[in-house]
C-alpha cells in the first residue's frame, strides 16, 4: 500500500513541475491592435503585467512579445480604454475602443508610484505627442499647447521668431515672480527663465523654445498646489510634465519629416496714409510713405527632423535630431536651432532597470530693438512719415528726426542672442520585492547665453554707436529618491505609501559690458572694456530641499483617499522661516461603478461617472531671487579706492515664502456610448504672505524692501468637453472644447496701492484684479457723456477724492468729478482704475474630422472681456505718423482733437476680446506598406490666419513685459504675431 501512495505521490509531482514548467516557459506571443473598425493601430502599447517587458505595435497593428502561458497581457494607447487578457494561447488579438475621459489612463506626474486617472482627487490634463508636432506651424512646446488644455491661459508675449511663451494655470498667484509652472522633462526640473541678456525693449526669450516638438511622446498638465505633494512647492502653480519618446522593443523604426513655411504680416499697423501735410494750418499736398513696406517682409523657413528608436528585449534606445530655420517677418531677424536627443533604456536584472538620456540644443537669433529711439518699429510710431528713409546713392541714411531712421536700423543694427542647451539624466528603478518600488533620478540642466546688440559708429541717433554684450551660465541639478509600496490590505482594501525627498540647487554667472563709443570701421564688432560705461557681474546661488510622505487607500477600485504632507525649505528665505509644512488630502469616488447606478436611469444614459475633490498647500519658493534677505553691496571706486555701495533695496531677514491654500471639486463623466464625455473642476485658491517690494521713506536710506504683506485669490471653474457626433469605418468627426473663467483679486496690498511697471499704470490695488490699468480717465457729466471744450476736443476727468473704506479696514481714495458752474471740469487731475488686462474667460473649439486617409482640423482660440493697454495708439494720437493726423487732414475729425486724447490715458485702452482661427490642417496618409517604407504623411497647415477683434494696433494677443506676472496686456511696438504657412511630409520606415 505504502509503496502505491509513493507512486501516487511520484505521478503528482511529476504533473506538477510539468505544469510548472509550461507555465514558466516563454513564447513569442503575436497579435494585431485595431480599433472597433478594424483600423490599425500603430505605436500601442503592450506590456505584461507585473513586468518590465513591453513592445508596441507596428504600422500596420501587429505586434511580438515574449511572455508565459499563464501571464497577463496589457494594451493601451493614448485615447482608447486599455484592455487585459489573460495568455492561453501564442495569439492575442485586441480590439480597443475610444475612450474620451481616459479614467484607465495611467498617470506618473503628481503620484509617488503608478496610478490611474480613476484614482486621482485633483484635475489632471494629458496632451499626445501627435496633437503637438505633426502638423502644426510652431516653434515651441509652449506655442503647440494654445487650446490644448481646460484651465490654462497661454499667449505668445511676441511675434520674434523665438517669442516666449506665458503660461498661466488658474490665473496669477504672486506679484513679484511668474505664475509659470514648473516644467519637468523625463523626470528633470528644468529652466524657464527668461533672462534679459541686451535691451530689445522687453523682449526676452523663454527656455522651453530649446526643446523640439518632435522629441514629445505626451505632456501631463497637473494644476494647482495638489501636484506640490510630489515635487514639493516649486509646484505651486502647477506641473507640465514633458515626456520624451523612448525605444521600443523591436526592429528600428525610424521617422523623417521635413517641412517648408512661409511667414506673413497679418494686419498692417494704421497710420498716416493721407498725402497731405499741414502748411500754416492748411491741409496742402504732400508724399508719404509706408514705413511698414521695409521693416516687414514675407519670411521662410524649414525644418529637418529625424527619429530611430528600437531594441531588444532587455535593451531599448531612441535618438532624435534636427533643425529648424525660420525668418522674422521683420527685416534681417530669424531663429535657428539644431537639436541631438538619445534615450537609452537597460533592463539590468528582473528587479532593475537603468535609463540614460541626453539632450542638446543650440540655437541663435538674430533680433532687432524696439521699444528704444534705435528700434524699426518704434520708428514707425514716432517718426514723421513726409521723411523718405531710404539711403542715397552714396549708402547715406537721412536724418529723420530724434527716432531712428527705420531703414538704417534693420541694416546696420546688429543684434543676436546664441544658446547652448544640454539636460541630462540618469535614473535608476528598483522593484527588489512585489509592491516595492524604488526610483532615483540624477538630472543636470545646464545652458550658456550670449547676448550681442551692435549699433556702428556713425548711426543717425547714435552717432558713437553703442556695443551691449552679456553672458549667462546657468547649472540647475537635482537629486530625486522616490519610494512607493503597495500592498492589499484585504480582498477590498488596498494601500500606497509614499516616501521621498529632493534636493535641487541652481547657481547663474551673469557678465555684462555696455560700451558707448566703438570703433569707426564697419564691421569691427568689439565689446572694449577699455571704452565702458557700464559693466555688472555677479552670481547667485540657490538650493531648495523638501521631503513628503503620501498615503494612498482604495476600495474595490472605485472609492479613492490620498493623504499627504511635506516640508519644504529654500535658502532664499529667512533662516527662521525657511522650512514650512504644507499638508494634502484628496478624494476620488467612481460612483458609477456601483450596483445601484447601473441599476438606476443614470446608468442607461451615463457610461461612467467619478466625483473627486482635494485640498492642499503649497509655498512660493521661487517667488523672489538669492540673496534678497540681506542688503547687497556693489562694489566701485572712490579717490583712488575700492569701496562698496549698498543697494536701494534693504535686506529682510524674516522673509518667508508665500502660501497658497486651494479648494478644488469637481466631476468627470462619459455618456451616450462614450460619445460624449465631460470634465468640470471648481476651485478656490487663497495666497496669503504675498511677497510685495514695498516703497519705504526716504529716511531709512532705501527704497524699496521686499516683504510678506499682501493677499490674493483666484475662483473660478474649467471644462473641457470632447465629443464623437460621427464615428464611421470610413468618417470620424470629433469635437474637443475648453472653457476657462477666472476671477482674481488682491484683497490686501499695503498702502492700498503698489505700481508694477509701464510709467505705473499697471498697478495691485487691494480689492482688484492683479495688474489692473490706472490713469487718468474722460472728463463727463451724470450722464456720462464727454466733456468737450470751447474747441470740440475732450478734457480729462479733473476733481477731488474721497475715502472709501474697504472690508479689511483699508481706505481707498476714490476720484469724484467736479464742475464749474458752465458744467466744465474743475479741480486736480483725476485718476481710477481704467481698464483690466483680465480676461473674464477664455475657450477654445477644435474640430477634427477623418475621411479614409484624409484628415482636416481647425482650431478657434477665444478670449473676452479682456483690455489691452495701447501705447501705439497713444503715439498715434501725438505723432504725425500716426492714422489719427490723416483723420485730421482729411476733414474727418477736428484738427487738434488727437492731441486732446493723448493725455487722457483712457483713450488708449482698448478691447482685447478677440476669436482666433488659431490653426487649420489638412493631412493624407499614404499607405504603402513596403518592406522598407510603411507610409507617407502630407501635412498643409496654417496658424493665426484670422483674427476677429476690434484692437487698433497688430494684434491683441501680445504682451510688452513678456512673462512678467503683474504686467499683462501691455503693448508697445511689439512685433505683430505673423500668420504661418507650412507644408510638411513625414516618412515612416
Amino acid at each position: 500500500m505504502k509503496s502505491i501512495f509513493n507512486r501516487i505521490n511520484l505521478i503528482i509531482v511529476a504533473l506538477l513541475f510539468s505544469s510548472l514548467n509550461t507555465f514558466a516557459q516563454e513564447v513569442d506571443v503575436t497579435g494585431k491592435v485595431t480599433d472597433v473598425n478594424g483600423a490599425p493601430i500603430p505605436g500601442a502599447n503592450i506590456v505584461v503585467v507585473g513586468t518590465n517587458n513591453g513592445s508596441q505595435s507596428d504600422f500596420e497593428g501587429n505586434y511580438t512579445i515574449k511572455a508565459s502561458i499563464g501571464q497577463k497581457i496589457k494594451c493601451s494607447y493614448l485615447g482608447m480604454k486599455s484592455i487585459t487578457k489573460l495568455i492561453e494561447s501564442s495569439t492575442i488579438d485586441f480590439v480597443l475602443t475610444e475612450d474620451l475621459l481616459g479614467l484607465d489612463e495611467v498617470i506618473v506626474t503628481g503620484t509617488s508610484g503608478i496610478a490611474t486617472k480613476k484614482q486621482l482627487g485633483s484635475s489632471i490634463s494629458t496632451v499626445g505627442g501627435d496633437d503637438l508636432s505633426d502638423s502644426k506651424a510652431v516653434v515651441s512646446i509652449g506655442e503647440a499647447l494654445q487650446g490644448q488644455i481646460a484651465g490654462a491661459q497661454v499667449n505668445r508675449n511676441s511675434g520674434n521668431p523665438s517669442g516666449g511663451i506665458s503660461i498661466t494655470l488658474r490665473g496669477s498667484s504672486t506679484l513679484v515672480g511668474n505664475s509659470d509652472p514648473l516644467y519637468i522633462i523625463d523626470g528633470v526640473i528644468i529652466n524657464n527663465n527668461s533672462s534679459t541678456l541686451i535691451n530689445l525693449g522687453g523682449y526676452t526669450q523663454n527656455r522651453l523654445v530649446d526643446i523640439d516638438p518632435n522629441d514629445i511622446e505626451r505632456i501631463e498638465v497637473l494644476k494647482g498646489a495638489a501636484a506640490a505633494a510630489i515635487y514639493g512647492s516649486r509646484a505651486s502653480n502647477g506641473v507640465v510634465q514633458i515626456f520624451t519618446k523612448k525605444g521600443k522593443t523591436g526592429e528600428p523604426k525610424i521617422k523623417y519629416s521635413t517641412s517648408f513655411n512661409i511667414n506673413k504680416l497679418r494686419k498692417k499697423l494704421p497710420y498716416n496714409d493721407a498725402q497731405l501735410k499741414w502748411d500754416n494750418g492748411v491741409a496742402v499736398p504732400a508724399t508719404r510713405y509706408d514705413y511698414q513696406d521695409y521693416i516687414f517682409d514675407t519670411a521662410y523657413g524649414f525644418e529637418n527632423a529625424l527619429s530611430i528608436n528600437g531594441g531588444s528585449e532587455k535593451t531599448t534606445y531612441s535618438f532624435s535630431a534636427s533643425q529648424y530655420k525660420n525668418d522674422g517677418i521683420v527685416k534681417n531677424t530669424d531663429f535657428d536651432r539644431k537639436t541631438l536627443r538619445v534615450r537609452l533604456d537597460q533592463q539590468l536584472f528582473d528587479w532593475m532597470s537603468l535609463s540614460v538620456g541626453s539632450f542638446v540644443s543650440f540655437n541663435k537669433s538674430s533680433d532687432m530693438p524696439n521699444g528704444k529711439n534705435y528700434g524699426p518699429i518704434t520708428s514707425l510710431l514716432f517718426a514723421d512719415n513726409l521723411n523718405n528713409p531710404a539711403p542715397d546713392e552714396f549708402g547715406n541714411y537721412p536724418y529723420i528726426g530724434w527716432m531712428a531712421n527705420p531703414y538704417e536700423a534693420i541694416d546696420r543694427i546688429d543684434a543676436s542672442t546664441k544658446n547652448f542647451r544640454s539636460i541630462n539624466d540618469i535614473q535608476l528603478k528598483l522593484t527588489p520585492f512585489e509592491g516595492f518600488r524604488f526610483n532615483y533620478t540624477f538630472g543636470y540642466d545646464h545652458s550658456n547665453s550670449e547676448g550681442l546688440i551692435y549699433i556702428p559708429n556713425g548711426f543717425n541717433t547714435k552717432p558713437n554707436g553703442l556695443s551691449q554684450k552679456a553672458t549667462i551660465n546657468s547649472d540647475m541639478i537635482n537629486s530625486d529618491i522616490n519610494m512607493s509600496y503597495q500592498f492589499d490590505i484585504n480582498d477590498d482594501i488596498k494601500s500606497t505609501t509614499g516616501f521621498g525627498y529632493s534636493y535641487q540647487y541652481e547657481e547663474k554667472q551673469y557678465f555684462g559690458v555696455t560700451n558707448d563709443l566703438v570703433s569707426a570701421i564697419d564691421g569691427v564688432i568689439v565689446t572694449d572694456p577699455s571704452s565702458a560705461v557700464s559693466g555688472t557681474d555677479y552670481r547667485t546661488q540657490a538650493s531648495y530641499w523638501g521631503g513628503y510622505l503620501q498615503q494612498s487607500f482604495g476600495y474595490k477600485n472605485k472609492l479613492f483617499l490620498t493623504l499627504a504632507g511635506r516640508i519644504d525649505g529654500a535658502s532664499t528665505f529667512g533662516k527662521n522661516e525657511r522650512q514650512q509644512f504644507y499638508p494634502k488630502v484628496s478624494s476620488s469616488y467612481a460612483i458609477s461603478d456601483e450596483d445601484f447606478w447601473a441599476d438606476s436611469s443614470f446608468g442607461s444614459f451615463f457610461d461612467s461617472f467619478k466625483l473627486r475633490a482635494a485640498w492642499g498647500q503649497a509655498g512660493n519658493l521661487t517667488a523672489i531671487d538669492p540673496f534678497q534677505i540681506f542688503t547687497n553691496y556693489s562694489s566701485s571706486a572712490y579717490n583712488g579706492n575700492i569701496g562698496f555701495t549698498p543697494s536701494t533695496i534693504q535686506g529682510n531677514p524674516d522673509l518667508k515664502p508665500e502660501r497658497q491654500t486651494e479648494t478644488e471639486v469637481g466631476f468627470d463623466t462619459s455618456m451616450l456610448n462614450n460619445r460624449l464625455s465631460i470634465e468640470f473642476s471648481y476651485y478656490k485658491q487663497n495666497i496669503e504672505d504675498l511677497l510685495i517690494n514695498r516703497p519705504l521713506s526716504p529716511s531709512t536710506g532705501f527704497s524699496n524692501q521686499f516683504a510678506n504683506i499682501g493677499t490674493m485669490e483666484n475662483e473660478g471653474f474649467e471644462v473641457l468637453v470632447k465629443g464623437t457626433p460621427i464615428q464611421k469605418e470610413d468618417f470620424n468627426w470629433s469635437i474637443t472644447s475648453t472653457f476657462n473663467k477666472n476671477k482674481n483679486v488682491t484683497p490686501y496690498v499695503e498702502g492700498v496701492r503698489l505700481g508694477l511697471g509701464m510709467f505705473g499704470t499697471s498697478v495691485a490695488q487691494s480689492g482688484e484684479a492683479l495688474g489692473v490699468f490706472y490713469g487718468t480717465f474722460f472728463a463727463t457729466d451724470a450722464n456720462g457723456n464727454k466733456i468737450l471744450d470751447a474747441n470740440g476736443n475732450v478734457q480729462k476727468a479733473l476733481g477731488h477724492y474721497e475715502d472709501r473704506v474697504l472690508s479689511n479696514g483699508q481706505v481707498v481714495p476714490v476720484a469724484v468729478q467736479d464742475y464749474d458752474a458752465n458744467g466744465q471740469p474743475t479741480g486736480t487731475t483725476l485718476r481710477k482704475i481704467i481698464g483690466d488686462p483680465n480676461p473674464d474667460f477664455v475657450a477654445s473649439i477644435t474640430n477634427e474630422f477623418k475621411y479614409k486617409n484624409f484628415g482636416f482640423r481647425f482650431q478657434f482660440d477665444i478670449s473676452q472681456g479682456n483690455d489691452v493697454m495701447s501705447w501705439d495708439k497713444r503715439m498715434a494720437y501725438l505723432f504725425a505718423g500716426g492714422s489719427f493726423t490723416a483723420d485730421e487732414l482729411n476733414g474727418v475729425i477736428p484738427k487738434g482733437s488727437s492731441i486732446a486724447n493723448f493725455g487722457i490715458f483712457e483713450s488708449f485702452i482698448e478691447d482685447g476680446s478677440y476669436i482666433k482661427l488659431r490653426e487649420v490642417a489638412f493631412t493624407y496618409d499614404l499607405k504603402l506598406n513596403k518592406s522598407y517604407l510603411d507610409n507617407i504623411k502630407f501635412t498643409l497647415s496654417g496658424t493665426n490666419l484670422i483674427s476677429f477683434d476690434n484692437y487698433y494696433g497688430f494684434d491683441p494677443e501680445v504682451n510688452t513685459e513678456g512673462q512678467t506676472n503683474g504686467v499683462r496686456g501691455q503693448d508697445m511696438a511689439n512685433v505683430p504675431i505673423p500668420q504661418v504657412y507650412k507644408l510638411g511630409i513625414i516618412f515612416n520606415f
